[in-house]
């Protein structure tokens, strides 16, 4: 009903003789379609609102979502970030050192200031598999068995490299899988017949139940397309016991180094010798020969037996130890033969914590690839012997001070050669963080 029809009805009921002659009814009547009228109206007036109001709801839920989505965006970056820091974990050192060498053949003695910066994440993508990314500081030569830098050169910026990059995969108890490049998987007394910096690069298998462990690796050392890659396969197998009060392990191992023998050990542009790259700086005092055009290379294989023997225990309340290695190249007819042995006392890890220890080692010409053995005894290269004192204290918590002297001699065995000394010592200040 509307305002039209209510009209026509008061003209219907004006026109009709009857009514006309009958006043009060007629006004009582006009007073009813007027409050019916003023009814309608209202009523109008509330659907109209009602519509607006039914309008406005259906509007508000969506505008509220657009309004909402950022911050639900936001709470979901939040929550994926917590659940996955305590999956990570950092670590990092810093050394600085002080390096002092006195090699008998070089005609001047050597100071040198050094620093070297590693830093390192962990994530444990699953219960069964993580990875590991490390960058350090590069060495003055590229050598891959150092990282430390020597300061000066006009304090030119430090260059940093690719350190670790592995995923380690556990599928079940005791069984281990490491693909990339990683540190060393094999069991070890010390670094002397591989350097602790060295980290190879290819795929490892490690396993362990009870008191027995077991290794075995396949590394490249250098990949040609026109030639065979160098390469090095090997294996250790290991037991660990407890004799009384006295920790005892003993492993063995074997490492073969291919596809080395007859390679060019040493660039020479003048030849020209382009050198096989599973060799940095030369052969590191392994024998070579020279060929027809002038290139020296490698005369020997490397198919290396390792031997290592240790035992732990305590001295009064502070822990002791004792060592031996021994080492032997199968592919050379003499001086063929490396070996270390020696002690520490002491453990310099908590404030205020000391170390001391001793060993005494030699590494004839042809008893080791000399590319993986430690860089700092008699600066790196085969046909040597001599000893290594070290000492160090701990003045707080992450804070190590190490000192390092090495008494040795070089071209002890080589035919021709003259026996020279080697004298170095190292001051390291140590900090974790």
């Amino acid at each position: 009903m509307n305002k039209s029809i209510a009209a026509g009805a008061i003209a219907m009921l004006l026109s009709g003789p009857a009514l006309a002659q009958n006043a009060p009814t007629l006004e009582g009547i006009l007073r009813e379609l007027a409050a019916l009228t003023e009814r309608v109206e209202r009523l109008e007036q509330d659907n109209a609102r009602l519509q607006t109001e039914n309008a406005a709801l259906k509007v508000t839920p969506e505008r509220q979502v657009a309004q909402d989505a950022p911050q639900a965006v936001e709470a979901m970056r939040v929550a994926n970030a917590a659940e996955w820091a305590p999956r990570l974990s950092w670590t990092a050192d810093l050394r600085y050192r002080h390096d002092y060498l006195d090699a008998e053949e070089a005609p001047d003695d050597q100071t040198r200031h050094r620093i070297r910066a590693r830093l390192a994440l962990r994530a444990r993508i699953s219960d069964t598999l993580s990875g590991t990314i490390g960058i350090a500081t590069n060495s003055d030569t590229g050598d891959p068995r150092t990282t430390m830098q020597t300061l000066g050169d006009g304090g030119s910026r430090k260059g940093l490299g690719l350190d670790l990059a592995y995923v380690d995969w556990q599928p079940v108890q005791g069984l281990g899988l490491a693909f990339g490049k990683m540190p060393q998987p094999w069991y070890k007394a010390t670094g002397f017949f591989f350097d602790n910096d060295l980290n190879p690069e290819g795929i490892a298998v490690r396993y362990a139940t009870g008191p027995f462990f077991a290794h075995a690796f396949g590394y490249w050392l250098s990949e040609r397309s026109a030639a065979s890659d160098a390469t090095l396969l090997g294996g250790q197998l290991g037991m660990t016991g407890q004799l009384g009060d006295v920790k005892l392990t003993g492993a063995l191992g074997y490492f073969d180094v291919g596809a080395v023998q007859g390679e060019i050990t040493t660039p020479d542009l003048s030849v020209p010798c382009v050198h096989n790259g599973a060799f940095f700086a030369g052969p590191q005092g392994n024998t070579t020969f020279t060929d027809a055009s002038g290139c020296s290379r490698l005369l020997h294989d490397y198919n290396m037996v390792e031997a290592i023997g240790q035992a732990e225990f305590q001295v009064g309340n502070r822990p002791a130890q004792v060592f031996v290695q021994a080492i032997r190249n199968q592919e050379a007819d003499q001086l063929d033969t490396g070996w270390l042995a020696g002690f520490t006392f002491g453990k310099a890890a908590d404030p205020q914590t000391w170390e001391f220890g001793y060993a005494y080692g030699v590494i004839e010409k042809d008893a080791h690839f000399g590319q993986l053995i430690d860089s700092d005894f008699a600066g790196g290269v085969t046909d040597v012997d001599g000893g290594i004192l070290k000492v160090g204290y701990a003045p707080a918590r992450d804070w190590m001070l190490n000192g390092t002297y090495y008494m040795n001699q070089r071209f002890i065995d080589a035919p021709g050669a003259t026996e020279r000394s080697y004298d170095r010592y190292q001051i390291d200040l140590n900090w974790k963080f």
